[in-house]
């Protein structure tokens, strides 16, 4: 009697530690913490200390993979106070909830919609653009509880972060990474971006065939498909090909576009915090529009580093090792900032096996 009693009692510890509530994140790595560092108070304050009060350049690389890696053997708390004080900044510089894509409701018939970074350069409103775009922004007077931010780094092969991914009310995806992996990346999506760098690389810029561009957005089910029609005057032509491809095909999928107004307010907002990038990643952009959209945010996927926790070499991404332009973005700074809104608890950034 007594063995099955302390079997019942340590199935239901097992079956606890499966629980994704945001109060037991700091149960819920136990073990791993335990693998990886036996960390006291003292050792977690000293390294919160160092991320939350240096600049990032006074860091030397290898030093800050290190102390990512012992923040993962620290307890995590999400903290109610600094989530809300995040939420009200973003609502103040950009409005994530009306902003974030071009809807009738916020760029009427007839007005010149300045692109984001050609801004000497603007492009009027037609009827044929203005019925390209949702009434009003999917968005408004909504708030999901649980976010997933799946970035597309090396760091989530053999993750088996999947169903944790699948599980979250709402996932954000990016660049149209494909999900052939969804015992580590999952299957569900909600939004994706596409760049239309990869429409040009891959897919010809859909001048020529489009069936392999429709047979991957099927993969992503019904997901929104948000692009950068209004950032550079390139962009528009390819992004409104994609829009018309959707309706030939007769799929699912919306496609809807950046608001330009909400890219130059987001990308200056993070300039006075101190991120130096000549532009945004648009996993920066979605963490940022997940933030004010979400009760609790988690990111996986999101590591700039080449060797992961154990020290092992990397992919650059999970599906390929193509490295982007150099100089483009700021990736290990945009990554120092998700460190410090993880140590205040205001997100939750996941690294390593789920």
């Amino acid at each position: 009697m007594r063995h099955r009693w302390i079997f019942f009692y340590f199935s239901a510890l097992v079956l606890h530690g499966f629980n994704t509530n945001l109060q037991n994140r700091m149960t819920k790595h136990f073990w791993r913490r335990l693998r990886f560092w036996n960390a006291s108070l003292s050792d977690c304050t000293t390294v919160r200390n160092i991320i939350l009060t240096k600049p990032l350049k006074s860091i030397a690389p290898d030093d800050f993979r290190k102390h990512v890696n012992n923040i993962q053997a620290c307890p995590w708390q999400y903290n109610r106070t600094e989530d809300n004080a995040l939420k009200q900044e973003f609502k103040k510089c950009c409005n994530t909830s009306h902003m974030l894509l071009v809807s009738q409701d916020n760029t009427p018939l007839g007005h010149n919609l300045r692109y984001e970074v050609s801004q000497n350069k603007a492009v009027k409103v037609t009827e044929s653009i203005h019925r390209m775009l949702p009434e009003s922004s999917p968005f408004k007077g909504k708030q999901f509880k649980t976010c997933a931010v799946v970035g597309n780094g090396g760091i989530l092969r053999n993750s088996l972060c999947g169903r944790e991914i699948d599980n979250t009310d709402f996932v954000f995806r990016l660049n149209l990474a494909p999900l052939n992996s969804p015992e580590d990346v999952g299957t569900n999506c909600d939004l994706v971006t596409a760049n239309p760098s990869i429409l040009v690389s891959r897919f010809e810029r859909l001048i020529e065939r489009r069936k392999p561009f429709v047979d991957l957005v099927r993969s992503f089910g019904s997901a929104m498909i948000v692009m950068p029609a209004f950032s550079y005057v390139r962009n528009k032509d390819i992004s409104f090909r994609v829009l018309h491809a959707m309706e030939d095909f007769s799929l699912k999928n919306k496609v809807v576009f950046f608001h330009p107004d909400y890219l130059r307010n987001l990308y200056k907002h993070w300039r006075k915090k101190g991120l130096q990038a000549k532009r945004l990643s648009s996993g920066m952009m979605l963490v940022s529009a997940a933030i004010e959209l979400c009760h609790s945010v988690t990111l996986y996927g999101f590591w700039p580093f080449s060797l992961d926790l154990d020290g092992n070499l990397l992919t650059h991404h999970y599906y390929d090792d193509k490295h982007p332009s150099p100089g483009f973005h700021a990736m290990p700074e945009e990554f120092y900032f998700y460190t410090k809104m993880h140590l205040k608890g205001a997100l939750y950034l996941h690294i390593g096996k789920c």
